[in-house]
């Protein structure tokens, strides 16, 4: 499989499901294995500077960001997970 071929497929695949990341890594079990990420997909240089991010993109979440759970849905997709339980709270 040529990155060309990759390319394409990750690209219909991106026009198929707007608001989604999408992109392939090689593995040794074969070819590539796909991923998906819901957008916003979130870059920063330290933790407190994504929490202040995902916390800002969370208050922006009216800007057609469709994918985008709400910060008290981490707990009820997340259960178990102390900041997800306090979230839900």
């Amino acid at each position: 499989m040529g990155l060309d071929y990759l390319d394409k497929i990750k690209h219909d695949l991106e026009e198929q499901f707007p608001g989604w990341h999408i992109w392939y890594v090689p593995c040794h079990a074969g070819p590539v294995a796909w991923c998906a990420q819901p957008w916003p997909l979130i870059n920063a240089d330290s933790p407190e500077h994504l929490a202040a991010d995902i916390r800002t993109a969370h208050e922006e979440s009216a800007a057609d960001w469709p994918a985008l759970a709400s910060i008290a849905d981490y707990g009820a997709t997340a259960p178990g997970i102390p900041r997800a339980e306090k979230a839900r709270a």
